[in-house]
């Protein structure tokens, strides 16, 4: 009973937060400073959506400087985020994989993995650009959540 009245609460908590935000990025920018938005976009971006674990990654990515005052900047936890939505098919979530391997942003420099996403994140982009007619066909070749592990030589966890 305790729980549902917590998450009642949750829920009417957000309300707010839900109607105010347009679109991920600016729930994304609510979060920066409301525990209630940031709690949202967790529940989302923990229930596999590509857009919510994107822009939580930014708010933990310690280069992106804003006001963030609800977490606590780490490039481990920007970068789980950020592998999670290029899982889900995120096309600019593999372009900033592939600037922190480029630039050895929380991990070690390596311009080869980074090739890696960024050559998936312009096939994600071509497939998501494609004609409707050429979109089938391209899609066959990177299933239903972007380029395959196997094709892209990246591990199912992408480290």
């Amino acid at each position: 009973m305790k729980a549902a009245k917590m998450s009642l609460f949750l829920l009417l908590a957000a309300l707010p937060v839900l109607a105010a935000a347009e679109d991920m990025e600016s729930l994304r920018d609510q979060a920066e400073t409301d525990p209630v938005a940031l709690h949202h976009l967790q529940d989302l971006a923990q229930g596999d959506h590509a857009e919510a674990a994107f822009y939580l990654g930014t708010l933990y990515a310690p280069r992106i400087t804003r006001k963030e005052v609800t977490v606590t900047k780490s490039w481990p936890e920007a970068l789980h985020w950020y592998r999670k939505a290029a899982r889900l098919g995120l096309a600019k979530a593999d372009f900033d994989l592939g600037l922190a391997y480029e630039k050895g942003l929380g991990v070690h420099k390596d311009p080869q993995r980074a090739q890696i996403y960024f050559d998936r994140m312009a096939h994600i982009a071509e497939v998501e650009t494609a004609l409707p007619h050429d979109k089938e066909a391209a899609s066959r070749s990177v299933g239903p959540h972007g380029v395959s592990s196997e094709s892209s030589g990246i591990s199912r966890e992408g480290s």
